[in-house]
């Protein structure tokens, strides 16, 4: 699989794009070493560490707008999901895989 290299908000930082997943109420691909910091609704520990299901749970909610995965050990013995009503600014962190949910394009364009 390929990755592309994108400069973030022209902080000169990396961010690393991972494969996007779509659903029926939008998308989001991963932002590998990113934090996302502040605009929090909602957050969980996850029994099972997999940032997957933290995406996921953003793309079902529909206040959510990004979300910032925590990999264990960081914030506590488990993973934590952090979900946003924002999307904050790009922090370079080796902690986390954040994301922000991109909406589902209009199937007809036609109201």
């Amino acid at each position: 699989m390929r990755s592309t290299l994108v400069l973030a908000l022209g902080l000169g930082c990396a961010v690393q794009r991972g494969p996007v997943y779509s659903s029926a109420s939008g998308s989001a691909a991963f932002e590998a070493n990113v934090e996302r910091q502040g605009s929090d609704y909602r957050s969980f520990d996850q029994a099972t560490p997999r940032p997957e299901a933290c995406r996921d749970t953003c793309l079902v909610e529909p206040q959510c707008v990004a979300f910032t995965y925590v990999n264990p050990g960081v914030q506590g013995p488990s993973a934590r999901c952090w979900l946003k009503n924002a999307a904050p600014p790009v922090t370079p962190n080796s902690c986390c895989i954040s994301g922000v949910k991109t909406p589902p394009a209009s199937a007809s364009g036609v109201r």
